[in-house]
């Protein structure tokens, strides 16, 4: 995946393979596999790839939005979890080579950048308040002495050639780089503070704590999402690392503090596009990022820094100095995706790395020690991947027994434990430093946010800080479009400009979301199975709801780009339902290994369900879920629908959520109205609707009965969700030109790989037998073979349950199933039987 943010979270090897042998949750079999592996399908992000570089549609989420620029809103574990199957994928359709990239995205006009606050920093708590406060905290707590250091084992996280560990996990560990240069050296050493603060840095004051990030000009649309929330929130000082002359000049004509950083010379050639991973360039960032960080802390500043993708929802200041976090040199966010174990504050995430994209440090003299090891570690390095976020995971690690750290700071009541302001501080680097680990919940990831909704699920958990955009796919080389889409779903990216909401030369179209997902049947004894369990079977029943919810989702989807196309129209995507999670690994009760408990369905992002950037190489014009409920889009434009009432399918078994409680379809009103419930759509008889369409109703039709319409902000259409429903456009060759267009965007490749029919069945294939080498990769440690040869074998079949269906689980020889299906071509629904409705005479 294609990376330009300065933290990139890339996992160490050796944290990755404990991830496997210790996690109490049989974690990261799939985070084994440290090689970097491409599926053209595949679109996944490398945990933090930006660091430098349900209601209807029509009314779902509005509590999620950012309206006023004044107002707080609530927000979103970074895995750089990789494909495992090294295999080459099975090429692709030959109109799909021949597309070209997809377009990089339009310069963003300056009137979406927030103005200035009128204050320049927060008015900082009075000292006695503050004094009292932290005495009473203390008197809770003691400060434990510094563990002894003598007998201590080289690092657990090391691999060394001699190693009793993979091959392939000890060949990456041999690759090597050049290490920077003399010239680079001597001139990260270069100081920029001499006795005086730089002007550009003249607004923060001794002692302060300056909120900082860092951006290329190939990210300046998430450097400005970042400014305007620092501005909304009041986060003074804060500054902006430009890392080339086009940012900088940007920054300058916003009115930002920032400078070119020193050390910048080391990152020339790096070109306009992202900068991958795997890049010298990138490893170089990483370089200059320390380097000014140690720069800061020599003014006795103490930086909050955050990766450019991180959104910012609260002032995290207080809750930083509260209690035991006051005590840390240095605090940071986690990758664990285990909410109640990192709630339960018992070292149950130690086995997964720390993230830096969201990282304070204060000017203590150890904090400075530790910058000087860190920024040498990563400049002297040879190996090829010790960038900045594993060498400060290693440098963390040494001098530690095992795995967990040890603790710095000894409750005096146990029942404190993980209550805000007695979270756990250890000792780290050869205690050397005292590190607090921020929680998984408050300050989110892309996981924790975007997939366990942990902040909606559970409110009485507190509302989150900020959100790293990291756990997601559908990035390429040319933009993170995964990142930006996530953030817009949820309604926290403020970088579009006004027209996006208000053009009013802009039509839109829409399905409700009810008529959008399917209502299942009831469970044993006709309970009620709104969400599906973790137990030993519910698996079958969650992958079961989740290719039907896609089939219902793909096939509405298809028809609401085609209708957009006929009557030149931006269509509004339905709210995805999920049940099962993405990921490159073995699911728990179709769950990621450590998140077993998220709750089910969760409402997905469009980077688990679609190919992200097909839909922008081919220029499909579409809204995110949930668009309309925000409160940037005009009230004439909301309050604007047109209701389309379509015929159902004769005899058809389908029956969705926003049907009556007997089957029956209904209508949606104006989701809108006060006092509605959020997620719920009021009913009534299809006579409310304003048009009528058959089912099968062709190109012409829809033409001709919606003309008189054709001014309205708004087309709802209450069913598109099965085959034959649209006949297609006005002759063969549109239609072809059409399913075409699509193809990409409607295409997507996912396994689903299930734990527990592959313990039942004694994980026959590899992996858990004595003396016989772990299976990195996943689909043949479950079925015998790589999933490309099942595939061109044609032992796969795209959205179908065909290999844990068997009664009996010991007899399975594939415990994985794929998807998703596609919709037949509109070429071929045109010629069949469905589409020869009486009225196209």
């Amino acid at each position: 995946m294609k990376d330009a943010f300065v933290f990139l979270v890339v996992f160490t090897s050796y944290a990755v393979w404990r991830n496997h042998r210790f996690s109490h949750h049989h974690q990261s079999e799939a985070q084994m596999q440290m090689r970097q592996h491409q599926h053209e399908q595949h679109q996944r992000d490398d945990s933090s790839s930006l660091s430098s570089s349900s209601s209807s549609s029509s009314g779902g989420h509005g509590e999620k939005r950012l309206v006023n620029e004044n107002e707080d809103r609530e927000a979103f574990e970074s895995s750089d979890e990789e494909p495992v199957d090294p295999s080459p994928p099975i090429p692709p359709e030959p109109m799909m080579m021949m597309m070209p990239p997809p377009p990089l995205p339009p310069p963003l006009a300056e009137k979406t950048l927030s103005p200035p606050p009128s204050v320049e920093r927060q008015q900082q708590p009075e000292e006695g308040k503050e004094k009292e406060e932290r005495d009473e905290y203390e008197k809770k707590y003691t400060i434990l002495p510094k563990p002894d250091q003598s007998n201590i084992p080289l690092n657990a996280q090391e691999v060394r050639s001699d190693s009793n560990h993979p091959q392939w996990m000890k060949d990456m560990w041999a690759q090597q780089t050049k290490a920077l240069t003399e010239e680079a050296k001597k001139e990260l050493e270069r100081k920029i503070y001499e006795g005086a603060i730089p002007p550009e840095l003249s607004h923060a004051k001794p002692g302060d704590a300056i909120f900082v990030t860092f951006a290329t000009h190939s990210v300046r649309d998430f450097a400005k999402n970042w400014v305007n929330a620092a501005r909304r929130l009041k986060l003074e000082p804060h500054f902006v690392g430009a890392l080339d002359e086009k940012m900088l000049e940007d920054l300058k004509s916003w009115n930002v503090p920032s400078m070119l950083l020193t050390g910048n010379s080391v990152l020339a050639n790096r070109g306009v596009q992202f900068i991958t991973a795997g890049s010298a360039a990138f490893k170089k960032m990483g370089t200059v990022k320390t380097k000014f960080v140690q720069d800061l802390l020599d003014m006795n500043l103490n930086p909050i820094l955050s990766d450019a993708d991180v959104a910012w929802m609260r002032d995290p200041r207080a809750y930083f100095n509260k209690g035991t976090y006051g005590k840390a040199d240095i605090l940071v966010s986690t990758d664990c995706i285990d909410v109640p174990g990192d709630k339960d504050d018992s070292n149950k995430c130690a086995h997964v790395n720390f993230n830096t994209g969201i990282l304070h440090i204060r000017a203590t003299e150890e904090s400075k020690n530790f910058l000087q090891a860190w920024k040498t570690k990563v400049a002297t390095s040879t190996i090829a991947w010790m960038r900045d976020q594993p060498a400060f995971n290693l440098l963390m690690h040494e001098g530690v027994r095992g795995h967990a750290l040890e603790n710095a700071i000894k409750l005096k009541d146990m029942a404190d434990r993980g209550k805000e302001g007695f979270r756990m501080v250890y000792y780290a680097a050869n205690a050397t430093v005292k590190l607090g680990v921020l929680p998984n919940w408050l300050f989110g990831n892309g996981h924790s946010y975007f997939v366990q909704w942990h902040h909606k699920q559970f409110p009485e958990d507190g509302e989150p800080y900020a959100v790293h955009t990291t756990y997601q796919y559908g990035d390429d080389g040319q933009y993170a479009w995964g990142k930006r889409e996530r953030m817009r779903q949820a309604g926290i990216w403020t970088a579009d400009d006004r027209e996006y909401y208000e053009d009013a030369h802009t039509k839109y179209l829409v399905v409700p979301d009810v008529f959008a997902q399917v209502k299942h049947a009831n469970g044993p004894g006709g309970a009620k199975m709104k969400t599906v369990g973790y137990g030993n079977g519910d698996y079958r029943v969650a992958i079961e709801r989740h290719f039907a919810e896609d089939k219902v989702r793909r096939e509405t989807v298809r028809n609401l780009l085609a209708l957009g196309k006929l009557l030149n129209r931006t269509i509004i995507l339905p709210e995805p339902r999920c049940y099962c999670d993405k990921i490159w690994n073995n699911l728990n009760a179709c769950r990621a290994p450590g998140a077993e408990k998220f709750v089910l369905p969760y409402s997905c992002p469009m980077d688990h369900i679609y190919d992200l950037p097909s839909w922008f190489r081919s220029g499909l014009k579409f809204r995110e879920p949930g668009f309309l409920a925000d409160s940037r889009v005009p009230d004439s434009v909301r309050n604007d629908i047109i209701r389309v009432n379509v015929e159902r399918r004769r005899n058809s078994q389908l029956v969705l959520e926003g049907d009556g409680a007997g089957g029956e379809k209904t209508t949606t009103t104006n989701s809108f109205d006060i006092g509605e419930e959020e997620g719920k759509s009021s009913s009534s008889s299809s006579s409310s609707s304003d048009v009528q369409l058959p089912f099968g109703f062709t190109a012409a039709m829809a033409e001709e009965a919606l003309k008189p319409f054709s001014s309205h902000a708004v087309l709802e259409f209450d069913y598109l969700a099965e085959e034959g429903v649209f006949c297609g456009f006005h002759g063969k060759e549109e239609n072809h030109d059409f399913d075409a267009s699509v193809q990409g965007a409607l295409s997507h490749y996912q396994y689903y790989c299930f734990t527990e029919p592959w313990l039942a069945s004694n994980a026959p294939r590899s992996g858990r037998r004595p003396n016989e080498p772990y299976e990195p990769q996943v689909v043949k440690r479950h079925c015998g073979e790589m999933d490309t040869s099942m595939r061109a074998s044609g032992k796969v079949h795209l959205g179908v349950i065909e290999h844990i269906n068997k009664k009996e689980e010991q007899n399975l020889k594939c415990t994985c199933e794929f998807g998703f299906g596609v919709p037949t071509a509109l070429e071929t629904v045109a010629k069949g039987p469905m589409c020869t409705h009486e009225s196209h005479s």
